[in-house]
């Protein structure tokens, strides 16, 4: 079961009721979760089929329903954001599905980043499986164009700035030479073709599940967020996407739902 750790303070902010450490030590263990610590952080481990309970957003949202703060569904509301995503077929035969989702009006701070940050990393090493299953992508919407299209390519036939580069790199030398292509190699093994996120210009956005473009890299003064979703099962794809948006919406935010086209 995966660990998670939350700051005391901003999960009660995010209850949105006060309550004693004592108090939450007696409640936390009864929404299903093994309870290892309760001071100024909350440590705890999540069974697998909680999921949506990985980020500090999603278990405030259990515990309110749990207390009684805030029960039954929580509707969030998703309104068209009026972008596309075109789905080539030659992603068939290498990585299938893919889901993605406009979130406008976002106030992030460097706390909401590194909790997004954190709740990437523990979806891709359990939901996901290590991004083999499904891999996230968030993007600062207001440094690419739709509408988007998710195809396949030849390793050499394009290339683009990587997270965390300076330099333009070929699909084949990020697998080679950056630490997430060394990392992830392995999941793209034996494809002739990579899949790639291309925008309204073909400038690249995501090369799914390895890295994304630095230039659509994500920062405090990012307001509006593309989310896409790639994987091998459309369901597992869905749920990771739905427990993305919602955890950021908690915060801010609305959510646009993007149309997915066969081509």
């Amino acid at each position: 079961m995966p660990t998670v750790e939350f700051e005391f303070d901003e999960l009660v902010r995010l209850i949105g009721r006060d309550y004693s450490p004592e108090e939450l030590k007696e409640s936390i263990p009864m929404i299903g979760v093994d309870l290892k610590e309760v001071g100024e952080r909350v440590v705890v481990e999540v069974f697998p089929n909680r999921p949506d309970m990985l980020s500090v957003e999603g278990f405030a949202r259990a515990m309110r329903g749990f207390l009684e703060i805030e029960t039954g569904f929580r509707d969030y509301g998703v309104s068209p954001s009026g972008f596309s995503l075109s789905v080539d077929k030659s992603v068939s035969g290498v990585r299938p599905c893919i889901s993605a989702c406009v979130i406008t009006g976002v106030e992030i701070t460097e706390e909401s980043l590194l909790s997004l940050m954190d709740l990437q990393e523990k979806l891709h090493t359990t939901h996901c499986r290590n991004r083999k299953k499904v891999a996230i992508g968030v993007h600062d919407m207001d440094k690419i164009n739709g509408p988007f299209v998710y195809t396949a390519v030849k390793p050499e036939d394009i290339g683009f700035v990587p997270l965390d580069m300076k330099e333009k790199m070929t699909l084949k030398q990020i697998l080679a030479s950056h630490p997430k292509g060394r990392d992830f190699a392995h999941i793209l093994e034996g494809a002739k073709k990579y899949p790639v996120i291309l925008d309204a210009e073909g400038g690249m956005v995501s090369f799914p599940p390895i890295i994304n473009a630095e230039k659509t890299r994500v920062t405090e003064n990012s307001t509006n967020l593309f989310i896409e979703v790639t994987g091998t099962q459309q369901l597992p794809v869905d749920q990771a996407l739905n427990i993305v948006a919602a955890s950021i919406a908690e915060r801010s935010g609305s959510i646009e739902s993007v149309e997915i086209l066969e081509r």
